[in-house]
């Protein structure tokens, strides 16, 4: 049984006899098997492979007894047990190194042909600035031919599985896209379908839209070109106005700058005068250290000069000593070395008057000295005062730097000034073209109120029509009750009736007396006089009865007409509770009944089902009103 324990691709620095260095890619595969004949023991099996090579094979089969011996040899701390778990890690440690530009711990394959048997070595070595320490080095064999079969049987049989499994995978993913080729052609075909009604549909609304547009934009044009005319007007006036100001405005700071410039002249004069005058005390200021200097050293050599004097003065005095104790002694000698006294004294004379010629020096020197410093003070208040004109000066230039910088801002703010004339004049344009189309829109509006207008005046018309001929019914009605109640019958007339014929009772409903047409107003409505229609029924003229005049005569047909009205109430009523609009000066009228005695036969047209008679009634007498 092996259990699978690493398997992974590492550079490693392939060392071969007689040929250079390379780095190549080896696949390092660890297997730890439990092999139970003879015994049960366990092997740690290393495989080394190329997968571009096939051929390329190193095994190694370590067990415990071979691990003591490789441990007893390169010093090895841990057991058979957790090795593996270790060279794990030094190859995983070996796998991040390999990212670095100088990696630590590199691998390394050593094949020498000189070795026996071509066996290879595989070192984990870790590389100091010292030296280069080998942490593991294991010797692998090469692959016989039975072993490289076996190892490419095994790779021929996993290359089949992952192929079977690709197929697999081939055949469900060829099928999935079918299906949803199918369904993408399908849906397809039916966008197609939508696309072209929709583009038949967009084709024909563009074109109106197209034409409208252009009516539109020529009617907008020439209203803008107006507009714009009027504001472009304007606006060359107003930039009339500002460009006179600024030219104004201009011709001022130019005389200002003009002046600023004779004044910044000026003081550029006097600033390199003062500079110059500056570089002149400076030269004389060192000149005059310098001079300083070389007093100050003359003074030290003649101190050095005088203390030396000193000395050869104390050792005169020294000898002089000497010699007054050596008289005493040498009275007897006396004689022979007055010579030699009086050369000395000469000498002490010489030694005086130099020494005091050396102290009237050191006076000159001293007075010198106080004289240079005065005139170093005086230069100094010199230095101080034109420093304080250089001061003077500059704050100066920082005031007419200030005033020149206010100039700008004046003139950075006329700037703006013009750029905000120009916004609110773009604002103007943009305020005007919403206007425009806020009077297209009214327009519209207009337009449409003008229709409705025109509308109502033709219903107003046919109403005033309508009047007309309502009024010339009721008129011919007034005079028809008029004549009936004139040659109207005596009461009882007709209680008997012929034998067969159903006797029937008449009565005469009296209408109040209806002036003539020419006195009723056109715009007061008809329903001053109304009437209820008795079932006697007045003679009608034979040109404007629907029926022959025999069958009214009957009284079987006077009965059948006396449930019906004399006339449809719909003619009866005025244009406007047909049409449903109501004409501001003319009173509404009621659709049914006016108040009066009810009769029993009167019932309405929709009640009854009665033909409308206006065609039966006053074809002939409307032709001679009107």
């Amino acid at each position: 049984m092996a259990e699978h324990l690493f398997d992974r691709v590492l550079s490693f620095c392939v060392k071969n006899t007689g040929q250079d260095d390379k780095k190549s890619s080896v696949r390092v595969t660890l297997e730890l098997e439990t092999l139970t004949t003879p015994l049960l023991r366990k092997e740690l099996h290393v495989r080394l492979t190329d997968d571009a090579d096939p051929f390329f094979l190193y095994n190694l089969a370590l067990g415990e007894e071979d691990f003591q011996s490789l441990k007893s040899q390169q010093g090895l701390l841990m057991d058979f047990a957790a090795f593996p778990q270790k060279f794990i890690e030094l190859l995983e440690i070996c796998s991040q190194e390999e990212q670095k530009d100088l990696p630590r711990f590199i691998l390394h394959l050593n094949r020498i042909d000189t070795m026996e048997h071509g066996i290879a070595e595989l070192s984990v070595v870790e590389t100091n600035p010292f030296k280069h320490l080998t942490h593991l080095a294991l010797k692998l064999q090469p692959g016989n031919d039975a072993e490289v079969k076996k190892y490419l049987a095994k790779c021929l049989k996993k290359l089949q599985v992952d192929h079977k499994h690709v197929l697999a995978r081939l055949g469900n993913t060829e099928s999935s896209l079918s299906q949803q080729l199918q369904s993408a052609q399908q849906a397809l075909s039916l966008r197609t379908k939508e696309l072209e009604s929709l583009r038949a549909e967009w084709n024909s609304h563009s074109e109106s839209l197209v034409s409208k547009q252009k009516q539109e934009m020529a009617e907008e044009k020439q209203h803008a070109l107006q507009v714009q005319r009027e504001a472009e007007k304007q606006f060359s006036r107003e930039k009339h106005d500002v460009e006179s100001r600024h030219q104004k405005q201009i011709k001022q700071l130019e005389t200002l700058n003009a002046e600023l410039q004779a004044a910044n002249k000026d003081l550029t004069d006097r600033r390199y005068r003062l500079e110059s005058s500056v570089r002149e005390l400076k030269s004389r200021l060192t000149t005059s250290e310098e001079e300083n200097q070389r007093m100050q050293q003359e003074l030290r050599a003649i101190r050095q000069q005088s203390g030396d004097l000193q000395v050869e003065k104390r050792g005169r005095e020294q000898t002089l000593t000497q010699l007054q104790t050596k008289i005493a002694v040498l009275q007897q000698e006396l004689c022979d070395k007055e010579t030699l006294l009086t050369k000395s004294n000469e000498l002490l004379q010489v030694a005086t008057e130099n020494k005091s010629k050396l102290e009237e020096s050191v006076h000159q020197k001293t007075t010198l000295i106080t004289k240079l410093e005065r005139t170093v003070k005086s230069t100094s208040q010199e230095v101080l005062k034109g420093n304080e004109i250089i001061k003077k000066l500059q704050g100066e230039l920082k005031a007419n730097l200030a005033k020149l910088k206010l100039k700008n801002t004046v003139a950075t703010k006329q700037e703006k000034l013009l750029e905000e004339k120009s916004q609110s004049v773009q604002t103007q344009k943009q305020e005007l073209e919403t206007l425009q189309k806020r009077i297209q829109q009214l327009e519209t509006e207009n337009q449409n109120l003008m229709d409705s207008l025109e509308s109502v005046k033709a219903k107003l018309e046919e109403s005033k029509q309508l009047l007309k001929t309502n009024e010339n019914v009721i008129n011919w009605l007034n005079k028809q009750v008029n004549e009936a109640q004139l040659h109207r019958r005596p009461v009882g007339m007709f209680d008997a009736a012929p034998s067969g014929g159903p006797q029937v009772a008449y009565k005469h409903a009296t209408a109040p007396s209806v002036p003539s047409s020419s006195s009723i107003p056109a715009s007061r409505p008809w329903s001053t006089s109304v009437m209820t229609y008795s079932s006697t029924i007045p003679p009608i003229p034979e040109e404007i009865s629907p029926t022959p005049r025999s069958t009214i005569t009957r009284p079987a047909a006077m009965l059948s007409r006396s449930s019906e009205p004399a006339l449809d109430m719909k003619y009866l009523q005025q244009k406007h509770q047909q049409v449903g609009f109501h004409q501001p000066g003319v009173p509404q009228m009621s659709s049914g009944p006016k108040p009066g005695p009810p009769h029993p036969s009167t019932s309405t047209p929709a009640s009854n089902g009665a033909p409308s008679l206006m065609s039966a009634y006053f074809p002939q007498q409307l032709q001679t009103t009107t």
